[in-house]
């Protein structure tokens, strides 16, 4: 039994490793990510109280404890921007000015095994990314935001190990540590007034970029409830965590044509050196509370809220060494998200989900800019899996997200602006059962 066991751990740990080292980077708008596995995504993300797959790791981690046999589950999903559009405002930067986002594609995976110790212990290891964004804009150096941002980088990915247990028939728990590995990217230019023409002109461009990928610890946690054949509740929780971020900051100098002004300049920054840079990130808790019904055999209906602790996250702050501290106001508030699906299993084990949700952004009017724009969100999905083989199951999703047209004037930067974003999320991923 144990050379089985172990067998099939190192299965698991091939196929996470497959398919998370060509994650490079990750994108979203705001920091939480819920596409972690097909079938969920194709339901809206309403998958707590279903969480029938290994992703329940994510959504649920006391469902897995009904699952009987050893399955493997991964996969990866694009996020395309056919439209991520800025216009200008008065003042600045004024009417008739227009640029886009650079529209990617991002991409990143997920994976995850779920294994059985006994009839009512189920082991499950797992990875995914629950917060990501890139904020990429278009010609950089000319970008009318560039004071602010340029491009803004940030990848999370969660490693976990859970044990779930089945109560009785109708009742499961589960949950387990995190292991929570971040890495951020930001870029923007440095201006000033150059006294001998009266002109604000760039003068550097920096870049910070974290080292190390610190490990922080968190945790997760879940119940599924059966009152009935038909009827499913479920309710999961992934704690938050701070994270410290250290590193180095580099300064290119941009030459503005006159000697003198250059040569001062060139005594007021660090060019040429990687200068110790730190900050630190509180991440959101989530809490996902979901009902779902079996309509008919065949037919499952959920309905889901999620709610993001947003409010740890309050201010950004980015020190430099020999340089004066950088902070910059966040204010965020706590939010809700409402997600809705419809599952349809068909002959064969196939299936086919749809789904419809709003999310809520969390920032406030006085801090939405060029660093992250966010507005709230309504998406609807689709998707559908199709055994290929008695053991293999191959499944697909799309998200076709709508970001609220949101016209800021009162920020914090004096950049007022009109922004609208469009986005697809293409999902393709795998299921095995032995």
């Amino acid at each position: 039994m144990f050379k089985a066991i172990g067998t099939r751990l190192a299965a698991l740990v091939l196929v996470g490793l497959a398919v998370a080292l060509p994650a490079a980077r990750l994108e979203a708008a705001g920091f939480a990510l819920f596409e972690q596995g097909a079938k969920a995504t194709a339901m809206g993300g309403a998958f707590a109280a279903t969480a029938d797959d290994p992703s329940a790791m994510f959504f649920n981690p006391a469902g897995n404890a009904f699952n009987d046999k050893f399955e493997m589950m991964g996969g990866a999903f694009l996020v395309l921007r056919p439209t991520a559009h800025l216009d200008g405002e008065n003042p600045y930067p004024g009417e008739g000015y227009s640029t886009n986002m650079k529209k990617g594609p991002y991409w990143f995976g997920y994976g995850y095994g779920v294994l059985s110790l006994s009839k009512d212990v189920k082991l499950s290891l797992g990875f995914w990314s629950p917060n990501g964004l890139g904020v990429p804009w278009q010609d950089p150096d000319t970008f009318r935001g560039r004071y602010i941002a340029q491009r803004t980088d940030l990848r999370q990915l969660a490693v976990s190990a859970q044990l779930a247990f089945k109560l009785s028939d109708a009742v499961a728990i589960g949950g387990g540590p995190e292991l929570r590995i971040t890495d951020v990217k930001l870029s923007e230019n440095l201006g000033a007034v150059n006294p001998f023409t009266q002109r604000y002109t760039d003068i550097a461009h920096t870049s910070i970029v974290s080292t190390g990928t610190p490990i922080d610890i968190t945790w997760t946690a879940g119940v599924l409830i059966k009152p009935c054949d038909r009827l499913r509740v479920g309710l999961s929780y992934h704690a938050g965590v701070k994270t410290d971020l250290s590193g180095y900051a580099q300064f290119g100098q941009i030459l503005t044509g006159n000697p003198q002004f250059d040569a001062a300049v060139s005594q007021q920054l660090p060019f040429g050196k990687n200068v110790a840079a730190s900050t630190s990130i509180n991440f959101p808790s989530v809490t996902a509370f979901g009902i779902a019904y079996d309509l008919t055999p065949k037919v499952t209906l959920e309905v889901d809220g999620n709610y993001v602790g947003w409010s740890t996250f309050q201010n950004l702050a980015i020190n430099i060494e020999g340089l004066p501290a950088k902070n910059v106001p966040q204010g965020w508030q706590n939010t809700w998200a409402v997600r809705a699906g419809a599952s349809y299993k068909a002959t064969g084990g196939s299936w086919l989900a749809a789904g419809f949700l709003y999310d809520q952004t969390p920032q406030p009017d006085s801090n939405a800019g060029p660093l992250l724009p966010d507005s709230n969100r309504t998406g609807v999905t689709i998707g559908g899996g199709i055994h290929l083989a008695k053991a293999f199951e191959l499944q697909f999703s799309s998200m076709f997200l709508w970001f609220h047209q949101r016209t800021i004037t009162t920020n914090q930067d004096n950049f007022s602006a009109t922004y609208q974003t469009f986005a697809i999320l293409p999902n393709v991923g795998f299921k095995s059962t032995f």
